[in-house]
């Protein structure tokens, strides 16, 4: 690894933050086939789940906080819900998805400021 006193600056770091981004394009792209395929008691949960809980674990190290409270509330959302999804499950499980695929194209890295926490906002007011 290159040396450099904030090692996320270095090429290495950069490197591995695009190849993450890639991957996980790839995988919401797939998920949210999947979910928008689904009719109500035919996706299990843990096909949404697991996915989002690396997301929720791996978005913030590589600059993408906003994204992980994004998945966080929706694999909580998800341990409530029934298994497998719901209809409402199902609802909520695609404006998450396509929320975090709109932001990940945007390449919206950070808390995303006064819009994140709207967006934050507005997919909490649909789990009630």
């Amino acid at each position: 690894m290159s040396a450099s006193a904030d090692p996320t600056q270095s090429p290495e770091w950069e490197a591995a933050r695009l190849d993450w981004c890639s991957m996980t394009r790839t995988q919401l792209d797939q998920l949210q086939q999947t979910v928008n395929a689904a009719t109500p008691g035919s996706l299990a949960l843990e096909t949404v789940y697991v996915p989002m809980h690396d997301m929720a674990g791996l978005a913030g190290v590589f600059g993408y906080s906003l994204l992980g409270k994004i998945a966080r509330s929706l694999i909580e959302t998800l341990r409530k819900g029934a298994n497998p999804l719901d209809d409402k499950m199902l609802m909520i499980a695609r404006a998450h998805l396509s929320t975090l695929s709109a932001l990940l194209a945007k390449d919206v890295r950070g808390e995303g400021g006064p819009q994140g926490v709207a967006i934050l906002a507005k997919l909490a007011s649909i789990h009630a």
